[in-house]
């Protein structure tokens, strides 16, 4: 298995690389080929699938960046780190959640859920 931490640090690189050619590098890099990724609010299945979702969200989040907030605890295959983004004059709303993954034995992530700790109130 590849190092945990270097896994991690490719999952919030591909989040925030905006090259579509090096975000594709960076996913298939980070996720098997049938690898997922599914929060309250989108989700994708297969390396295409995760490159457009993290696209569509790099639009609709323009400024954003994702940073690692807290350690990486790691057993028996499964990852859970927390992170943040936003909070700044460029993206100014906060956001930060947590994730939970699998991982498969070559160390790509399988399966990532995430879950928002932190956004704006919804408007009534």
């Amino acid at each position: 298995m590849t190092n945990v931490n270097e896994t991690v640090v490719r999952y919030i690189a591909a989040w925030n690389e905006r090259d579509p050619k090096r975000r594709r590098e960076l996913v298939a890099a980070t996720w098997t080929e049938d690898g997922s990724y599914i929060d309250a609010h989108r989700h994708g299945k297969g390396h295409g699938a995760i490159d457009a979702m993290l696209a569509t969200t790099q639009a609709q989040f323009p400024g954003y960046r994702l940073n690692l907030i807290s350690g990486i605890e790691a057993h028996n295959n499964f990852l859970r780190f927390s992170w943040a983004a936003g909070g700044t004059n460029e993206a100014p709303l906060y956001l930060g959640g947590t994730d939970f993954a699998t991982l498969a034995p070559d160390g790509r992530i399988n399966v990532v859920a995430g879950f928002i700790d932190a956004a704006p109130a919804p408007m009534k």
